[in-house]
Protein backbone atom coordinates (compact mmCIF):
# COMPACT_ATOMS: atom_id res chain seq x y z
CA UNK A 1 0.00 0.00 0.00
CA UNK A 2 1.03 3.34 -0.64
CA UNK A 3 2.04 5.63 1.89
CA UNK A 4 2.12 9.59 1.66
CA UNK A 5 5.02 11.73 3.50
CA UNK A 6 5.97 15.66 3.90
CA UNK A 7 9.21 16.41 3.53
CA UNK A 8 11.01 20.10 4.34
CA UNK A 9 12.05 22.39 1.98
CA UNK A 10 15.72 21.46 1.68
CA UNK A 11 18.07 24.41 2.84
CA UNK A 12 21.74 23.40 0.78
CA UNK A 13 24.19 24.62 2.81
CA UNK A 14 27.60 23.83 0.52
CA UNK A 15 30.49 24.23 2.64
CA UNK A 16 33.31 21.75 2.98
CA UNK A 17 33.95 18.57 5.24
CA UNK A 18 37.71 18.55 5.11
CA UNK A 19 40.04 18.65 7.42
CA UNK A 20 42.35 21.77 6.81
CA UNK A 21 46.32 22.21 5.55
CA UNK A 22 48.70 25.01 4.35
CA UNK A 23 47.95 26.06 1.32
CA UNK A 24 49.69 28.33 -1.12
CA UNK A 25 48.33 29.94 -4.06
CA UNK A 26 47.69 26.05 -5.63
CA UNK A 27 47.63 23.51 -3.08
CA UNK A 28 50.69 21.60 -1.46
CA UNK A 29 51.48 18.10 -2.68
CA UNK A 30 50.94 16.09 0.09
CA UNK A 31 53.69 12.83 0.69
CA UNK A 32 51.94 10.07 0.75
CA UNK A 33 51.89 6.39 0.25
CA UNK A 34 52.43 5.37 -3.70
CA UNK A 35 49.70 3.77 -5.61
CA UNK A 36 49.54 -0.08 -5.88
CA UNK A 37 48.12 0.72 -9.40
CA UNK A 38 48.99 2.70 -11.67
CA UNK A 39 46.88 3.32 -15.13
CA UNK A 40 47.64 6.16 -17.76
CA UNK A 41 44.68 7.46 -19.24
CA UNK A 42 45.52 9.09 -22.41
CA UNK A 43 45.73 6.01 -24.13
CA UNK A 44 41.85 4.71 -22.56
CA UNK A 45 41.28 7.81 -24.69
CA UNK A 46 40.24 10.59 -21.92
CA UNK A 47 41.23 13.72 -21.77
CA UNK A 48 40.26 16.17 -19.00
CA UNK A 49 37.97 18.90 -19.72
CA UNK A 50 39.38 22.51 -19.52
CA UNK A 51 38.41 24.53 -16.18
CA UNK A 52 35.56 26.00 -17.77
CA UNK A 53 33.50 23.08 -17.24
CA UNK A 54 34.18 23.50 -13.38
CA UNK A 55 31.26 26.25 -12.92
CA UNK A 56 28.76 24.24 -14.45
CA UNK A 57 29.52 21.28 -12.07
CA UNK A 58 28.82 18.76 -15.04
CA UNK A 59 29.37 15.24 -15.43
CA UNK A 60 31.51 14.16 -18.05
CA UNK A 61 33.09 11.66 -16.34
CA UNK A 62 32.66 8.84 -13.68
CA UNK A 63 35.18 6.36 -12.06
CA UNK A 64 33.23 3.21 -10.11
CA UNK A 65 34.62 -0.61 -8.80
CA UNK A 66 32.35 -3.07 -10.27
CA UNK A 67 34.17 -5.61 -8.04
CA UNK A 68 37.17 -5.30 -6.30
CA UNK A 69 39.17 -6.43 -9.57
CA UNK A 70 37.54 -4.58 -12.18
CA UNK A 71 36.90 -0.74 -12.88
CA UNK A 72 34.02 0.67 -14.48
CA UNK A 73 35.44 4.12 -16.46
CA UNK A 74 32.81 6.59 -18.41
CA UNK A 75 33.83 9.90 -19.87
CA UNK A 76 32.84 12.08 -22.48
CA UNK A 77 34.56 11.45 -25.76
CA UNK A 78 34.69 15.04 -28.04
CA UNK A 79 33.66 15.14 -31.28
CA UNK A 80 30.89 16.37 -34.12
CA UNK A 81 27.51 14.55 -33.20
CA UNK A 82 25.23 14.51 -35.81
CA UNK A 83 22.13 15.52 -34.76
CA UNK A 84 19.12 12.70 -34.33
CA UNK A 85 15.21 13.06 -34.69
CA UNK A 86 14.60 12.74 -31.09
CA UNK A 87 16.78 15.52 -30.01
CA UNK A 88 15.22 18.84 -28.21
CA UNK A 89 15.78 22.26 -29.09
CA UNK A 90 17.73 22.88 -25.48
CA UNK A 91 19.65 19.47 -25.71
CA UNK A 92 23.18 19.14 -25.07
CA UNK A 93 24.13 16.06 -26.35
CA UNK A 94 27.52 14.22 -25.75
CA UNK A 95 28.79 10.96 -26.00
CA UNK A 96 29.55 8.87 -23.42
CA UNK A 97 32.13 6.36 -23.44
CA UNK A 98 32.23 3.26 -20.73
CA UNK A 99 35.30 0.66 -20.44
CA UNK A 100 35.28 -2.18 -17.99
CA UNK A 101 39.31 -2.31 -16.83
CA UNK A 102 40.80 -5.22 -15.38
CA UNK A 103 43.29 -4.82 -12.14
CA UNK A 104 46.28 -4.44 -11.71
CA UNK A 105 46.83 -4.79 -15.18
CA UNK A 106 44.17 -1.90 -16.99
CA UNK A 107 43.40 -4.46 -19.62
CA UNK A 108 40.50 -2.95 -21.57
CA UNK A 109 37.69 -6.10 -21.05
CA UNK A 110 34.75 -4.18 -22.86
CA UNK A 111 34.01 -0.45 -24.12
CA UNK A 112 30.34 0.58 -25.34
CA UNK A 113 29.52 4.28 -26.57
CA UNK A 114 26.32 5.84 -25.11
CA UNK A 115 24.23 9.07 -26.11
CA UNK A 116 23.63 11.44 -23.29
CA UNK A 117 21.09 14.58 -23.93
CA UNK A 118 22.55 16.57 -21.45
CA UNK A 119 25.62 17.40 -19.07
CA UNK A 120 23.53 16.27 -16.04
CA UNK A 121 24.67 13.26 -13.58
CA UNK A 122 24.18 10.03 -15.57
CA UNK A 123 25.57 7.33 -13.69
CA UNK A 124 24.98 5.77 -10.24
CA UNK A 125 26.48 2.26 -8.78
CA UNK A 126 24.25 0.12 -7.68
CA UNK A 127 24.94 -3.16 -5.51
CA UNK A 128 26.64 -6.40 -7.02
CA UNK A 129 28.24 -4.68 -10.20
CA UNK A 130 25.43 -3.20 -11.10
CA UNK A 131 24.74 0.55 -12.27
CA UNK A 132 21.44 2.58 -13.16
CA UNK A 133 22.09 5.20 -16.36
CA UNK A 134 19.61 7.60 -17.22
CA UNK A 135 19.24 9.07 -20.60
CA UNK A 136 17.45 12.06 -20.24
CA UNK A 137 14.12 11.11 -19.09
CA UNK A 138 14.51 7.38 -18.90
CA UNK A 139 16.46 5.07 -15.76
CA UNK A 140 18.39 1.95 -17.16
CA UNK A 141 19.96 -0.81 -15.72
CA UNK A 142 23.94 -2.12 -16.86
CA UNK A 143 26.70 -4.36 -15.44
CA UNK A 144 30.07 -5.53 -15.94
CA UNK A 145 28.88 -6.32 -20.39
CA UNK A 146 27.74 -2.32 -20.55
CA UNK A 147 24.63 -3.54 -21.75
CA UNK A 148 21.38 -1.16 -21.28
CA UNK A 149 18.67 -2.57 -20.00
CA UNK A 150 15.30 -0.11 -19.67
CA UNK A 151 14.02 0.22 -15.80
CA UNK A 152 11.65 3.47 -15.85
CA UNK A 153 10.45 6.26 -18.39
CA UNK A 154 9.31 9.17 -16.59
CA UNK A 155 6.88 11.03 -18.72
CA UNK A 156 8.32 14.26 -17.94
CA UNK A 157 11.59 15.82 -16.83
CA UNK A 158 13.72 13.92 -14.23
CA UNK A 159 14.64 16.91 -11.62
CA UNK A 160 16.52 14.12 -8.94
CA UNK A 161 18.27 11.04 -8.27
CA UNK A 162 19.13 9.36 -5.62
CA UNK A 163 19.61 6.26 -3.62
CA UNK A 164 19.23 4.80 0.12
CA UNK A 165 22.88 3.95 1.51
CA UNK A 166 21.81 0.00 1.64
CA UNK A 167 21.01 0.38 -2.59
CA UNK A 168 17.66 -0.79 -1.44
CA UNK A 169 15.72 2.32 -2.60
CA UNK A 170 15.23 5.07 -5.48
CA UNK A 171 14.09 8.43 -4.93
CA UNK A 172 13.26 9.94 -8.28
CA UNK A 173 11.89 13.52 -8.62
CA UNK A 174 10.61 14.74 -11.63
CA UNK A 175 7.98 17.29 -12.96
CA UNK A 176 4.33 17.39 -12.21
CA UNK A 177 1.73 19.75 -14.54
CA UNK A 178 0.23 22.34 -12.40
CA UNK A 179 -1.20 24.37 -14.68
CA UNK A 180 -4.30 23.25 -17.66
CA UNK A 181 -3.34 21.91 -20.87
CA UNK A 182 -4.60 25.13 -21.85
CA UNK A 183 -2.57 27.44 -19.49
CA UNK A 184 0.57 24.88 -19.99
CA UNK A 185 0.32 25.86 -24.03
CA UNK A 186 -0.12 29.79 -23.59
CA UNK A 187 2.64 29.97 -21.18
CA UNK A 188 4.83 28.13 -23.26
CA UNK A 189 4.24 30.47 -26.07
CA UNK A 190 5.04 33.28 -24.08
CA UNK A 191 7.96 31.69 -22.65
CA UNK A 192 9.31 30.97 -26.76
CA UNK A 193 8.26 34.48 -27.65
CA UNK A 194 10.29 36.63 -24.95
CA UNK A 195 13.22 34.12 -25.08
CA UNK A 196 12.31 32.40 -21.48
CA UNK A 197 12.57 28.84 -19.89
CA UNK A 198 9.29 26.55 -19.83
CA UNK A 199 6.54 27.05 -17.23
CA UNK A 200 7.51 26.05 -13.98
CA UNK A 201 6.25 22.93 -13.02
CA UNK A 202 5.65 21.39 -9.27
CA UNK A 203 7.96 18.56 -8.66
CA UNK A 204 6.42 14.96 -7.94
CA UNK A 205 8.64 13.14 -5.36
CA UNK A 206 8.53 9.10 -5.54
CA UNK A 207 10.58 5.99 -3.48
CA UNK A 208 10.49 3.28 -5.37
CA UNK A 209 12.46 -0.36 -4.05
CA UNK A 210 14.50 -0.84 -6.60
CA UNK A 211 14.81 -4.38 -6.63
CA UNK A 212 10.72 -4.45 -8.18
CA UNK A 213 9.95 -0.52 -8.69
CA UNK A 214 7.09 -0.81 -6.53
CA UNK A 215 6.22 2.95 -5.23
CA UNK A 216 6.64 2.67 -0.94
CA UNK A 217 6.18 6.95 -0.64
CA UNK A 218 5.28 9.76 -2.86
CA UNK A 219 4.72 13.72 -2.54
CA UNK A 220 4.45 16.67 -4.32
CA UNK A 221 6.78 19.61 -3.41
CA UNK A 222 7.64 23.16 -5.19
CA UNK A 223 11.51 22.64 -5.98
CA UNK A 224 13.43 19.48 -6.05
CA UNK A 225 14.29 18.09 -2.11
CA UNK A 226 17.41 16.17 -1.28
CA UNK A 227 15.31 13.08 0.94
CA UNK A 228 18.05 11.89 3.50
CA UNK A 229 16.73 7.96 2.74
CA UNK A 230 17.72 5.11 4.52
CA UNK A 231 16.69 1.39 4.09
CA UNK A 232 12.89 1.70 5.82
CA UNK A 233 12.54 5.55 5.61
CA UNK A 234 14.00 8.97 6.06
CA UNK A 235 15.66 11.38 8.01
CA UNK A 236 14.30 15.23 8.59
CA UNK A 237 15.43 18.22 10.98
CA UNK A 238 12.94 19.34 12.78
CA UNK A 239 13.40 23.37 14.00
CA UNK A 240 13.01 24.25 18.09
CA UNK A 241 13.37 27.44 19.84
CA UNK A 242 16.68 29.36 18.86
CA UNK A 243 19.32 27.23 17.79
CA UNK A 244 18.11 24.22 18.47
CA UNK A 245 16.67 21.58 16.11
CA UNK A 246 15.72 17.81 16.48
CA UNK A 247 17.08 15.19 14.22
CA UNK A 248 14.17 12.42 13.43
CA UNK A 249 13.61 9.60 11.92
CA UNK A 250 10.61 9.03 10.35
CA UNK A 251 9.96 5.42 9.08
CA UNK A 252 7.29 4.53 6.42
CA UNK A 253 5.59 2.30 8.83
CA UNK A 254 5.32 2.84 12.29
CA UNK A 255 5.72 5.71 14.34
CA UNK A 256 8.91 8.78 14.09
CA UNK A 257 11.35 8.57 16.66
CA UNK A 258 13.79 11.17 17.82
CA UNK A 259 17.39 10.82 17.11
CA UNK A 260 19.60 13.54 18.69
CA UNK A 261 19.34 17.10 19.64
CA UNK A 262 21.29 19.90 17.57
CA UNK A 263 22.35 22.94 18.07
CA UNK A 264 22.94 25.12 15.10
CA UNK A 265 22.27 28.88 13.54
CA UNK A 266 21.53 27.21 9.93
CA UNK A 267 19.44 24.48 9.06
CA UNK A 268 21.29 21.00 9.60
CA UNK A 269 22.21 18.67 6.42
CA UNK A 270 21.80 15.16 7.21
CA UNK A 271 23.89 12.68 4.94
CA UNK A 272 23.28 9.08 5.55
CA UNK A 273 26.16 6.68 5.06
CA UNK A 274 24.28 3.07 6.04
CA UNK A 275 21.67 1.99 7.77
CA UNK A 276 23.01 2.75 11.30
CA UNK A 277 25.15 6.39 11.04
CA UNK A 278 24.34 9.91 9.39
CA UNK A 279 26.93 12.92 9.08
CA UNK A 280 25.32 15.86 9.95
CA UNK A 281 27.01 19.08 8.84
CA UNK A 282 26.08 22.08 11.48
CA UNK A 283 26.84 25.70 12.13
CA UNK A 284 28.33 26.44 15.39
CA UNK A 285 26.57 29.99 16.88
CA UNK A 286 29.20 33.06 16.30
CA UNK A 287 31.59 31.09 14.99
CA UNK A 288 32.71 31.08 11.00
CA UNK A 289 34.03 27.07 11.23
CA UNK A 290 31.58 24.67 11.17
CA UNK A 291 30.97 20.90 12.87
CA UNK A 292 30.85 18.01 10.62
CA UNK A 293 29.24 15.44 13.35
CA UNK A 294 29.62 11.37 12.67
CA UNK A 295 26.01 10.10 14.95
CA UNK A 296 24.15 6.90 15.26
CA UNK A 297 20.75 6.42 14.96
CA UNK A 298 20.01 5.45 18.33
CA UNK A 299 21.85 9.15 19.11
CA UNK A 300 25.20 8.22 20.10
CA UNK A 301 28.20 11.07 18.26
CA UNK A 302 30.82 8.75 17.53
CA UNK A 303 33.03 11.58 16.52
CA UNK A 304 33.11 15.36 15.07
CA UNK A 305 35.39 17.69 13.48
CA UNK A 306 35.76 20.89 12.27
CA UNK A 307 35.64 22.82 8.98
CA UNK A 308 35.89 26.00 7.29
CA UNK A 309 34.58 28.06 4.81
CA UNK A 310 37.17 28.24 2.27
CA UNK A 311 35.85 24.83 1.42
CA UNK A 312 32.84 24.15 -1.23
CA UNK A 313 30.69 21.63 -2.91
CA UNK A 314 31.21 18.50 -0.64
CA UNK A 315 30.58 15.05 -2.60
CA UNK A 316 30.79 11.53 -1.37
CA UNK A 317 31.42 7.86 -1.71
CA UNK A 318 31.00 5.13 0.55
CA UNK A 319 32.14 1.05 0.23
CA UNK A 320 28.87 -1.52 -0.13
CA UNK A 321 29.56 -2.71 3.25
CA UNK A 322 28.96 1.02 4.98
CA UNK A 323 32.81 0.52 6.69
CA UNK A 324 34.25 3.45 4.80
CA UNK A 325 33.69 7.14 3.64
CA UNK A 326 35.51 9.05 1.07
CA UNK A 327 34.29 12.69 1.20
CA UNK A 328 35.38 15.46 -1.72
CA UNK A 329 35.69 19.15 -1.49
CA UNK A 330 37.36 22.31 -3.73
CA UNK A 331 39.35 24.65 -1.94
CA UNK A 332 38.90 28.67 -2.93
CA UNK A 333 40.97 31.35 -2.24
CA UNK A 334 38.96 33.31 0.16
CA UNK A 335 35.83 32.11 2.46
CA UNK A 336 32.41 32.21 1.09
CA UNK A 337 29.36 32.00 2.67
CA UNK A 338 26.62 29.82 0.57
CA UNK A 339 25.45 32.90 -1.45
CA UNK A 340 28.96 34.67 -2.42
CA UNK A 341 30.28 34.91 -5.94
CA UNK A 342 33.26 33.44 -7.69
CA UNK A 343 35.01 31.58 -10.57
CA UNK A 344 37.29 29.09 -11.48
CA UNK A 345 40.38 31.07 -11.01
CA UNK A 346 39.78 31.39 -7.01
CA UNK A 347 39.50 27.02 -7.41
CA UNK A 348 42.96 25.81 -5.41
CA UNK A 349 42.54 22.25 -5.74
CA UNK A 350 40.26 19.14 -4.97
CA UNK A 351 40.94 17.16 -1.84
CA UNK A 352 39.79 13.88 -0.88
CA UNK A 353 39.53 12.07 2.32
CA UNK A 354 39.20 8.65 3.25
CA UNK A 355 37.92 7.53 6.45
CA UNK A 356 36.86 5.46 9.06
CA UNK A 357 32.94 5.63 9.31
CA UNK A 358 33.01 4.13 13.04
CA UNK A 359 35.91 5.96 14.58
CA UNK A 360 36.76 8.93 12.35
CA UNK A 361 40.01 7.84 11.42
CA UNK A 362 41.98 9.35 8.62
CA UNK A 363 43.14 6.38 6.37
CA UNK A 364 44.41 8.58 3.48
CA UNK A 365 44.72 11.72 1.72
CA UNK A 366 44.26 12.77 -1.78
CA UNK A 367 43.91 15.02 -4.56
CA UNK A 368 42.84 15.18 -7.41
CA UNK A 369 44.42 16.48 -10.45
CA UNK A 370 42.35 17.83 -12.56
CA UNK A 371 39.64 19.09 -10.00
CA UNK A 372 35.91 17.74 -10.78
CA UNK A 373 33.71 19.81 -9.36
CA UNK A 374 30.62 16.98 -10.04
CA UNK A 375 32.30 14.76 -7.74
CA UNK A 376 32.97 10.87 -9.40
CA UNK A 377 36.39 11.18 -9.73
CA UNK A 378 36.83 9.05 -6.96
CA UNK A 379 35.65 5.53 -5.70
CA UNK A 380 35.98 3.26 -2.74
CA UNK A 381 35.94 -0.60 -3.41
CA UNK A 382 32.70 -2.79 -2.46
CA UNK A 383 34.95 -4.36 0.29
CA UNK A 384 36.13 -0.73 1.44
CA UNK A 385 39.88 -2.07 1.05
CA UNK A 386 40.92 -0.32 -1.80
CA UNK A 387 40.70 3.58 -3.38
CA UNK A 388 40.56 4.72 -6.56
CA UNK A 389 41.22 8.42 -8.02
CA UNK A 390 42.04 9.96 -11.17
CA UNK A 391 44.87 12.03 -10.67
CA UNK A 392 47.82 13.57 -12.49
CA UNK A 393 46.81 11.72 -16.05
CA UNK A 394 45.97 8.40 -14.68
CA UNK A 395 43.56 6.06 -12.11
CA UNK A 396 45.66 5.97 -9.25
CA UNK A 397 44.36 2.53 -7.30
CA UNK A 398 45.80 2.62 -3.34
CA UNK A 399 45.52 -0.25 -0.94
CA UNK A 400 44.01 0.72 2.76
CA UNK A 401 44.76 -0.50 5.59
CA UNK A 402 42.02 -2.68 7.61
CA UNK A 403 39.32 -1.06 9.35
CA UNK A 404 40.40 -0.85 12.84
CA UNK A 405 37.57 -2.45 15.89
CA UNK A 406 35.50 0.07 17.16
CA UNK A 407 36.72 3.03 19.09
CA UNK A 408 35.64 5.26 21.58
CA UNK A 409 33.93 8.69 20.40
CA UNK A 410 36.67 10.95 18.77
CA UNK A 411 37.47 14.31 17.65
CA UNK A 412 39.47 16.04 15.21
CA UNK A 413 39.61 19.99 14.43
CA UNK A 414 41.14 21.35 11.47
CA UNK A 415 43.98 23.40 11.97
Amino acid sequence: MRSAFKIRHAVVFLAGFTALTAWGSKHEKVEGPAPAVRIVTAPLGYYPLSSFYLMGRTSSVSLDFIDNDHLLFTFRVPGLLKRMQECKSDDEDQVIRAMVLHLPDGAVERSMDWRMHDRARYLWALRNGKFLVRQRDMLLTTDAKLELQPYLQSPTPIRLVKLSPGGQLLLVESDLEKHSEEEHRRLEQEAELNGLSSPREDVQMSILRLADGVTVGHARALNPTDVPLIESGFLEALSGKGDHWMLRYRPFKGEPSNVADLASSCHPNENPVNDKTVFVSLCPNGSSNHIFEAISLDGKTLWSYKWDSHFIWPTMAAADNGQRVAFSTLRVARPLSSIDPFDESELQGQRIEVLDVESGRLDLTEFATPMLSGGQNYTLSPDGNRFAVLRENAIEIYDLPPSPPVLAAASRTAE
